[in-house]
């Protein structure tokens, strides 16, 4: 058991901590109090970014990108979120949606789509699935007909027809191309009766609504938006019609630990703080470090963290092994690095005492943030009832996707 990092995950982690101390932490403030969504959206950071390989870290090296593992995924994720939550979630939902680029699309979808996302500094991926009627259950804990699943897509000659609305969306309103999900046959579960369709932004029939206003990862957007008769080309349809469970239980093993170190990074980023503030802070005549109570909390932080930490490692490289285990890993991971990162955050609160809701010290702002992750990307009750399932050996390993 080998804890080392190589040289090039080394590269690429000490890339985006560089990154984020040069161009994150001296703004973010700042720019997290921004009015609107739209005048958050930090196009220069990602344009920046893209100099610097992390928007493409997950494309294959053949087409241009990082062609990284997932464990490097976890490690820039990371990084990048103890500068901004919302900075790292644009950037992962790139990398996720690269995981589909270089296993999903056949070669001709390869060479239609990737040359053309690599080329635009400024362009992003989501993944459209969640709707007003259908939240995390669309995970796969509750999946049945009568799911409150309504976006369908309806074949009409070498096309499909795709109406319906998303909701909430990561990326949403502001990406250039989306992964969506829609009901070819509403008849059947949406496991089976599901398909995945590669949708550009510009397609005719895709209608941007608008972005959500919310108080956490307020530097990333969740957009509404509507498929008005969208046609989209039977050529852009991943795999085949129904294969939403085959493509869920087949790729994006290493989604969840990737969306687990983005909140841990969040928690770190409270711990450094409020170390460093009592480091400074002077109450009964030393040091507040030196005050058993602040001490045991900066402990507990570390320890905690530690912790997270290794087991999103453990998950990022059973996922790359595609090993059975890195499902239910992957779902609790998610879940302890995010209830890691809440707890830290308020932690550091009670370090800093009455400043920490002062708007001088970030620390709201990194509750604020931690404060998401409990319910993104599947809430923490769901992912728990989805690892009892794969640890017992209940239920299908779909239901373990993203």
């Amino acid at each position: 058991m080998d804890f080392n990092l190589s040289p090039e995950q080394q590269r690429w982690r000490d890339s985006a901590r560089a990154f984020t101390e040069k161009h994150i932490k001296p703004e973010v403030v700042r720019r997290d109090r921004l009015p609107t969504a739209a005048e958050r959206i930090p196009w220069d950071w990602i344009r920046e970014a893209d100099k610097h390989g992390l928007r493409t870290l997950g494309v294959p090296k053949k087409f241009g990108g990082g062609g990284v593992d997932i464990l490097t995924m976890c490690l820039v994720g990371e990084e990048l979120a103890v500068g901004d939550l919302g900075f790292a979630v644009i950037m992962d939902q790139c990398w996720k949606m690269a995981h589909l680029f270089s296993e999903a699309m056949n070669a001709e979808q390869q060479e239609r789509f990737i040359p053309k996302f690599v080329a635009d500094p400024e362009a992003t991926t989501a993944i459209a699935i969640t709707e007003p009627g259908a939240g995390s259950d669309h995970q796969g804990y509750y999946d049945a007909p009568d799911i409150d699943f309504k976006t369908t897509a309806v074949r009409e000659g070498d096309h499909y027809i795709i109406n319906g609305t998303k909701r909430y969306v990561s990326n949403g309103c502001m990406a250039k191309l989306y992964f969506v999900v829609a009901r070819t046959d509403t008849r059947q579960s949406l496991r089976e009766g599901g398909s995945i369709f590669i949708v550009p932004s510009d397609t005719p029939g895709f209608r941007v609504g608008f972005f959500h206003e919310k108080s956490s990862q307020r530097l990333a957007t969740n957009g509404t938006f509507h498929f008005e008769n969208c046609r989209v080309p039977a050529a852009n349809m991943l795999q085949g019609e129904g294969l939403l469970g085959r493509l869920r239980s087949e790729y994006m093993w290493g989604s969840k630990a990737e969306a687990a170190a983005t909140a841990l990074g969040v928690g770190r980023a409270a711990y450094e703080y409020a170390l460093d503030y009592a480091k400074q802070r002077k109450q009964g005549g030393k040091r507040i470090v030196e005050q058993q109570a602040v001490a045991m909390m900066l402990a507990t932080m570390a320890m905690k963290l530690d912790a997270a930490r290794l087991q999103i490692w453990k998950a990022a490289t059973l996922a790359e092994r595609k090993h059975p285990d890195a499902r239910p890993l992957g779902l609790l991971a998610k879940v302890n690095a995010s209830e890691t990162a809440f707890e830290c955050c308020k932690l550091a609160g009670e370090v800093l005492g009455g400043a920490s809701i002062m708007y001088e010290h970030p620390v709201e702002k990194y509750l604020r943030d931690a404060s998401s992750f409990l319910h993104s990307d599947g809430t923490n009750q769901l992912c728990l009832l989805r690892a009892a399932q794969g640890i017992a050996g209940l239920g299908d390993s779909a239901l373990y996707g993203f």
